[in-house]
This record gives C-alpha cells, sequence and structure tokens, in this order.
C-alpha cells in the first residue's frame, strides 16, 4: 500500500517464495501486552514479569545474539506501552478469540490478526472494533517517513475493520473509531477514518494487482 510499484514486484517475489526466518520478532512480548490491556484494572505484574524474563534472555550466552537483541526490543515495547497509559485508558479491551480467519480481500488471504476486541458505547448501542499492535523500529525521522508511517496506521486499522466485519461475528455495533491500530513505539494509536471508502477500495485494488501478478512477478 505504501511501496513503489517497482517494490511491490519485490514483495510479491518474496512472498510467492518465503524463507524461514531464524525468529519472529517480538513473538514472546504480545502475550504479556494484551493481557495486561484486558485487565480492566490495568495490573502491571505481567509487564514486570515479561521485562524481569527479557533481560534474563537479553544476557543469556546460551541464545543467539538474534534473540538477544529480540529481548532488548521488547524490553523498549514494554515500557512504550507503560508510557501510552494515559493514552490506552480511555479503551476497554478484551482478549481476542485464539481461533481467527484470514481476511480474504479480492482473491488474495490476507493475514489479519486482531490481538484484542476494543468494547464501548455510543449512540444508545453498544459498540465494539478490534486493536491491532504494531511494533515498527523505523524512527521516522523526516517529514516523508512519519507520512508513510501514519498511512500504514491507518491502513491497518482499515484492515482491523475489514477484518471485524468479515471474521468476527458480534451481536454489537461495529464501529470505526474502535478499530485500531497502535504504534507502540511511536506512542500512538490510529483509528479507522469515519470517510474510509477510498482507502478500502486501494485495499482491495492492491490485493486484485497481487492476484494478477502471483504467478508472473
Amino acid at each position: 500500500m505504501v511501496s513503489s510499484d517497482t517494490a511491490r514486484l519485490g514483495i510479491i517475489r518474496r512472498s510467492r517464495e518465503p524463507t524461514k526466518p531464524p525468529i519472529i520478532r517480538y513473538r514472546d512480548v504480545r502475550d504479556p501486552i494484551c493481557t495486561y490491556l484486558a485487565d480492566a484494572g490495568r495490573a502491571v505484574n505481567p509487564l514486570n514479569a515479561a521485562e524481569r524474563m527479557f533481560e534474563q534472555r537479553s544476557g543469556d550466552p546460551s541464545v543467539s545474539a538474534l534473540k538477544q537483541d529480540d529481548a532488548r526490543q521488547c524490553i523498549e515495547v514494554l515500557r512504550a506501552v507503560r508510557g501510552m497509559a494515559n493514552q490506552l485508558g480511555a479503551f476497554d479491551f478484551e482478549a481476542a478469540p485464539v481461533r481467527q480467519s484470514k481476511l480474504n480481500i479480492g482473491g488474495v488471504e490476507v493475514s489479519v490478526r486482531a490481538d484484542l476486541l476494543v468494547m464501548g458505547r455510543g449512540r444508545g448501542e453498544d459498540q465494539i472494533g478490534t486493536a491491532i499492535l504494531r511494533m515498527t523500529q523505523d524512527d521516522a525521522a523526516t517529514d516523508e517517513a512519519r507520512a508513510k508511517r501514519r498511512e500504514m496506521g491507518l491502513c491497518v486499522a482499515t484492515l482491523a475493520r475489514m477484518h471485524l466485519d468479515q471474521n468476527l461475528a458480534t451481536n454489537r455495533t461495529p464501529t470505526n473509531r474502535l478499530c485500531m491500530s497502535i504504534d507502540l513505539q511511536h506512542g500512538e494509536v490510529f483509528t479507522a477514518p469515519n470517510s474510509n471508502t477510498r482507502r478500502m477500495n486501494d485495499i482491495t485494488a492492491a490485493c486484485q494487482t497481487i492476484a494478477a501478478l502471483w504467478e508472473t512477478a
């Protein structure tokens, strides 16, 4: 969505013949963050326990240098979550279903997973959204980089809304304001815009392009 045409071809090629990564970045930090946010009292015990575990791993000579570095990055994420306490305090999070189907857009299966459900009330009705945790290391030092990161956040929030509509049945009313991408390192929450038709159409068009180029890219 935010890449040039040439870069998109490279992305498709790498996705068609993926290599197994040595580790999955931030995998072990996601659960304690979700446990913390889904707790109505926001007890910090899960964050503290996770930080102690990562501190031990970061200095453990028996694990790879990559895992040690990942542990240090996870500690930064945990501290970033604490720094967003006021920002996230307005939201009522609940655990998301363990089993979630992939999102089908334009003939392409998109791996979108809601980390948390977001509950709220508005216009006299019970409402619901989904939250996706984003963990990235870019520093967004330039205006162009910041604009790109913002667009990525809005795209993820839009995918969260599309995933809710397609795969997460509920008796509550889905609403854009509760569908969000939480950019932890940068301390920002991006919610799906109310006027989101263009972005949804752009996402669908991008997936249709992937489907058309999959065999030939």
